[in-house]
């Protein structure tokens, strides 16, 4: 959805595929990042920026209507919608800037905007084209009586996604789906974050009881390593789903984290697939691979991390040692990733250390704290670890050799991973000699 181009493509694609089918879209490129914009000029009375930034989405998705649309008619009626979602949004932010106050739930509807006029517009487009489709705005689709965004609220917006995208099937309609989800308890970016669209295809596709999930990227797959960084990756053909989550939770950006738990959950097959490269084979990611060819299936990495070590000896054999620290961080809505631990110490990593101030005052009456900044974590994942032994000490044989000590080192008694964190300036030369070793050599 990122531009005139790329819709065009989109259309092809929807097109190819012939049945029943929903289709969920995320918003246009840079879109998402101007309602932030918006929302932050609402908010210091900076009307002049309020305005610029209106225009120029009005402008973005007007000119794209009519590249992409060639029925004036139907032009005239996709440009009325953009005309009447952005008056609204005009509306509300001036509301907001009155008020001088933004609830969670008005940003969360604020940035539900770019998926409205996607939404709105692709839904014209096809039907342009040929193929009947009808938009569906999934905002308000989830009532607000959840308190917590756990299991069963998911498992309760599968059953109502479902319900909403059958009603539109059985008009053999083609929906054209928000990929904005509308109410989640904390707030949609708190809960899932960006990339909102993948883990709410997901949640469609398990109520659906779809037979496939395809996932269009930029991507021609899941790689095993940035390409950006290692200029030999290669696409993964086959992946489980804990080895693409894990990749995707430590740093790869090809899916949501959450997206494929859904999906797989209800034994649906889920592909990554390039929107620029249609016919590439893509990756397919599966619930269970009972005889892994490879001992590793990628590796990845995530700078901008901190390590924060929690030691004392006071806490020796004392019991609620490790729950203090958790919940003082889960108090300040701070996620950790990584955790080592010993007997009297905990190292853990953050990426938000915006209150590790006040995480650090909490602590320190008990414990001695170390923070220690500029990390970055690199992740090897893979299920042939387990058939093979003393592969950890090569990962760290082969970094040690070029001068880099790892300072924290975890592995899960499921074998799906091992991580261990460096220096932020070291973990792009981590990424390189261990893919060479490991992907580049016949290791895998």
């Amino acid at each position: 959805m990122g531009s005139e181009g790329s819709l065009k493509v989109v259309t092809d694609i929807v097109k190819s595929h012939r049945g029943k089918q929903a289709v969920v879209v995320s918003a246009m490129s840079g879109v998402t990042d101007e309602l932030i914009a918006a929302t932050n000029a609402a908010l210091a009375n900076k009307p002049v920026i309020l305005e610029k930034t209106i225009v120029n989405l009005a402008a973005k998705h007007t000119d794209t209507i009519k590249k992409t649309i060639r029925n004036v008619a139907t032009q005239i009626d996709v440009i009325g919608y953009i005309d009447c979602v952005l008056k609204d949004l005009r509306n509300f932010l001036k509301a907001i800037g009155e008020i001088g106050e933004l609830s969670t739930r008005s940003r969360d509807k604020i940035l539900a905007t770019g998926e409205r006029l996607s939404s709105g517009m692709l839904a014209g487009i096809l039907s342009d084209h040929g193929v009947p489709a009808e938009q569906i705005d999934f905002e308000k689709a989830i009532p607000d009586s959840f308190e917590c965004a756990n299991h069963d609220f998911y498992l309760a917006a599968e059953k109502i996604f479902a319900r909403h995208v059958k009603k539109i099937i059985q008009k053999k309609k083609t929906p054209i789906i928000t990929g904005y989800f509308g109410y989640v308890p904390g707030g949609m970016l708190a809960a899932v974050g960006r990339g909102y669209s993948d883990f709410c295809a997901a949640l469609v596709a398990a109520g659906m009881r779809a037979k496939n999930l395809e996932i269009w990227t930029d991507v021609s797959g899941i790689l095993t390593a940035d390409p950006r960084k290692v200029s030999k990756a290669r696409v993964v053909d086959l992946i489980s789903c804990e080895a693409a989550a894990e990749l995707a939770h430590f740093g790869a950006k090809v899916l949501h984290p959450q997206a494929v738990h859904p999906a797989t959950r209800a034994k649906i097959p889920v592909w990554i697939k390039n929107t620029f490269d249609p016919k590439a084979h893509g990756t397919k990611i599966v619930s269970v691979i009972k005889k892994p060819k490879r001992i590793f299936t990628s590796i990845t990495s995530k700078k901008g991390q901190t390590v924060v070590n929690i030691a004392s000896y006071r806490m020796l054999l004392q019991h609620g040692f490790l729950a203090k620290i958790f919940k003082t961080f889960e108090s300040y809505n701070i996620p950790i990733d990584v955790v080592s631990t010993s007997e009297v110490s905990v190292s853990v990593t953050i990426e938000d250390t915006n209150c590790l101030p006040e995480i650090v005052a909490e602590l320190r009456p008990f414990a001695k704290i170390t923070v220690s900044p500029k990390k970055a974590i690199v992740c090897l994942v893979g299920l042939g670890m387990k058939d093979k032994k003393g592969v950890a000490g090569e990962v760290f044989s082969v970094i040690a050799k070029v001068g880099i000590s790892a300072d924290m080192i975890s592995q899960g008694a499921s074998e799906i991973n091992i991580t261990f964190v460096v220096d932020e300036s070291e973990a792009d030369q981590a990424l390189k000699i261990l893919h060479k070793k490991f992907f580049e050599n016949g290791k895998i």
